[in-house]
């Protein structure tokens, strides 16, 4: 055991490094406002079932999004789990379409009991993601002593960076149907969006380069309850609550502007998360089928954003799913793979883009191995954002989520090895 401790904390530590130096999991222009692409935090199971979360709970994987689950597995079992994901998006207007792709790991997390009524979880989740480079030419006329000139310019608009979470987390079984939780989490990382101005024609102008960078490091706490019960020998009821209280989000924000000198600023203006508020219900026969249902709400028309509160709007979402094993004791390795499904529909956080819609659809598998409890989860997704109507900009993407899931017996000696 201790060697399997030893070895999932070199793993963390070699992962942790990727995760914060080279993450990309965004090629969306949609994450040039606000703090980019929020992330959704599920495990490899939640994803391919639609993203439900509240309401699961469950022996096999971290639910690292609902820190009451975490005990949901025995008092003899540690979990460490890590996923990958990546996105191939095509991005279409009235005037041409962008293929892009993207990929990264996308979090790292470990589970293990203490007690048999308390269990404990930790890790690194995203946050958000930024990360987009597109271009325009345009141009317009100026006045001069003959007459006039057209000026020719070519405006860029890059970004790139994510805020992360490191996060400790502590579930308390009480009594047989309630389990209370938290999660401690610090976030850190950083956002940066750059505008560059090119003069193509005449060549008298000087370019421009402006650069704002928001830093982030401060602590988060998310709260949970799950409410479970038998309903028959073999099926589970699961009720589930999250909360997030609104709470300002320490760090700095800088400008700097370059053409003939270079100009730097500060800026102290107020940066917020959101109230969050989770319902969740699903319904669970052991062993063969489970089904969830979400509604997640983010209460972001309240925060401060910049020390104003007009540029982010409220963001609700709602999701479904379902999973179906055929025999997990059968000789067939056809029968013992787990079938998932689900789906979602959400808005956008950003005022700017009312009427944008992001919906989708999700489907994956459950690999088992045969010398122990470890999961491949292998999930597929398929998704709209927005449409092409009033010269808006539509996203078609597809996402590959591989999430592994190593399970070990915790403080158990084998007889023979």
């Amino acid at each position: 055991m201790q060697k399997t401790i030893k070895n999932s904390w070199i793993v963390i530590l070699v992962l942790f490094s990727s995760f914060t130096q080279a993450q990309n999991n965004t090629n969306s222009p949609y994450s040039r406002f606000g703090y980019g692409e929020i992330a959704d935090n599920t495990s490899g199971k939640s994803k391919a079932m639609g993203g439900t979360f509240i309401g699961v709970r469950s022996n096999n994987c971290i639910n690292a999004a609902n820190p009451a689950s975490y005990t949901g597995i025995d008092s003899l079992t540690f979990m460490f789990e890590f996923g990958a994901v990546a996105k191939q998006s095509r991005f279409s207007n009235t005037s041409g379409r962008m293929d892009t792709l993207s990929a990264n790991i996308e979090y790292i997390t470990l589970q293990f009991p203490i007690k048999r009524w308390l269990a404990a979880s930790a890790g690194l989740l995203p946050y958000s993601f930024v990360g987009y480079n597109f271009s325009q030419n345009d141009s317009i006329s100026r006045p001069t002593l003959s007459g006039t000139e057209q000026v020719v310019y070519e405006k860029t608009f890059l970004g790139s960076g994510s805020i992360n979470q490191v996060y400790l987390g502590l579930s308390a079984k009480i009594g047989k149907h309630i389990a209370v939780g938290v999660n401690t989490s610090y976030m850190f990382g950083s956002i940066e969006n750059k505008q560059q101005l090119n003069f193509l024609s005449p060549s008298d102008y000087w370019d421009t380069d402006k650069i704002s960078k928001l830093t982030v490091r401060d602590i988060n706490f998310r709260y949970a309850l799950q409410y479970f019960t038998n309903v028959s020998k073999k099926a589970q009821l699961t009720a589930g609550v999250i909360v997030e209280n609104k709470s300002n989000l320490a760090g700095n924000y800088s400008v700097e502007i370059s053409d003939v000198d270079t100009i730097s600023s500060a800026n102290n203006s107020t940066f917020q998360t959101p109230f969050v508020l989770g319902l969740g219900l699903s319904y669970d026969v052991k062993n063969k089928l489970a089904l969830a249902a979400d509604f997640l709400y983010h209460d972001w028309s309240d925060v401060n954003y910049f020390g104003v509160k007009d540029t982010l709007m409220d963001k609700m979402k709602f999701s479904v799913g379902a999973e179906y094993l055929p025999s997990i004791n059968s000789k067939s390795y056809i029968k013992r793979i787990t079938y998932r499904l689900g789906g979602y529909v959400t808005n956008d956080y950003l005022s700017i883009n009312k009427n944008v819609l992001n919906y989708g659809i999700t489907f994956g598998l459950a690999l088992p191995t045969k010398a122990n409890k470890s999961v491949f989860n292998l999930g597929f997704e398929y998704g709209k954002v927005g449409s092409t109507l009033n010269n808006q900009i539509r996203e078609d993407y597809f996402k590959i989520s591989l999430n592994t899931t190593f399970s070990e017996m915790w403080f158990f000696k084998r007889r023979f090895e």
